[in-house]
């Protein structure tokens, strides 16, 4: 996206937040200008203490009429609201790791960026002239913007700040949220097509919930099994047998996970490892909604990326015989499965894209 095209975006929802809260002032569109093309990175210290901020703030708030749970800045930001979230069984944990990965989204604009951009809405109207003054402190790295008094008092705004990257997650983030508390150990399965981001996502949820992560990579058949027999078999190359007795049913059973991954280049078992402990494990990878694996899962995602996405990226990480492979076994190993256990189903969060 253009600077051009995302400036545009900022000022459409800085027009919506207008007619939303007609009380804001100059301040508050300062504000919202900074989050929109900044973010969240300078406001970022330790998980605990981030945590503990917002635990304070949510403790004091009190849940009225609904609120949306999240409103957008940008293409790249979005306020997180935290009656939404409280309202919701959103944890401050899992807000203060939404936040934490957030840190590390791209953020191509500066403060000089923001200072021009809002001396740019001023020249056209769409915001009050703002005093040089303050143009100035937006430039200054110490500097912070805060809330106009008439707009706290108004809207008691609770928000935080996080990527918009999550937004088509939420509803994966409230399912796993509402699940936190009901097991002693959460099991998550992250299936779908190859390149589809199923090793993305897991990185990026185990970042938020503190979870670990296994990969049915490492549960492929031996190349002695690998008969037309057994391949014939829907989901037959995933060494699902092996994947429940080592992991999925010791982890369940909160008994001590050794694993032991499969090295397809050398044909054998590595040695073996222990899981640490933890209360949440994500599975991800094809073949993770086979009958032996799924039953024991408590939430089962999957993810539909467009064929031109998956071919675009298989083409940047595979060699060219690599990526033949994966047309001429791969895929149609992949695609016989989900049909023959009709992938995705209802109890899948489907994430498209």
């Amino acid at each position: 996206m253009t600077k051009e095209a995302f400036e545009q975006e900022i000022l459409c929802h800085l027009r919506e937040q207008l007619e939303r809260y007609p009380c804001m002032e100059l301040q508050d569109l300062v504000k919202f200008v900074f989050q929109a093309m900044l973010g969240v990175g300078h406001l970022l210290s330790s998980r605990d203490t981030v945590e503990n901020y917002v635990i304070r703030e949510t403790e004091q708030l009190s849940l009225g009429k609904p609120e949306p749970l999240v409103e957008m800045l940008s293409p790249a930001w979005c306020r997180l609201s935290l009656r939404g979230a409280k309202e919701k069984g959103i944890s401050p944990s899992v807000i203060a790791g939404l936040m934490l990965s957030s840190e590390k989204a791209s953020c191509p604009f500066t403060r000089r960026d923001v200072a021009d951009f809002c001396a740019g809405l001023a020249a056209s109207g769409e915001m009050p002239a703002a005093d040089p003054d303050l143009l100035k402190q937006i430039m200054d790295e110490t500097w912070l913007p805060s809330h106009s008094q008439i707009y706290r008092e108004k809207y008691r705004p609770a928000y935080r700040v996080v990527s918009a990257e999550w937004i088509p997650c939420m509803e994966l983030i409230q399912r796993i949220a509402g699940k936190q508390g009901m097991a002693e150990r959460m099991l998550i399965t992250i299936d779908g097509p190859c390149a589809s981001g199923k090793t993305t996502l897991a990185e990026k949820l185990a970042g938020v919930f503190g979870a670990h992560v296994v990969h049915t990579d490492d549960y492929v058949i031996p190349h002695a099994q690998k008969t037309p027999e057994r391949l014939a078999v829907p989901g037959g190359n995933c060494d699902a047998d092996r994947l429940v007795d080592e992991v999925v049913a010791p982890w369940k059973r909160s008994d001590t996970v050794m694993f032991r991954k499969y090295d397809c280049r050398n044909d054998r078992l590595m040695p073996a490892e222990k899981l640490p402990e933890g209360r949440m494990l994500i599975l991800e990878g094809s073949y993770c909604n086979l009958p032996a694996i799924r039953q024991y899962a408590d939430v089962r995602v999957f993810i539909n990326t467009p064929w031109e996405k998956r071919i675009e990226r298989l083409q940047k990480r595979e060699s060219a015989r690599s990526l033949q492979m994966f047309y001429d076994r791969w895929i149609p190993l992949e695609d016989r499965y989900f049909e023959a256990y009709g992938l995705p189903d209802r109890e899948c969060v489907v994430l498209n894209g």
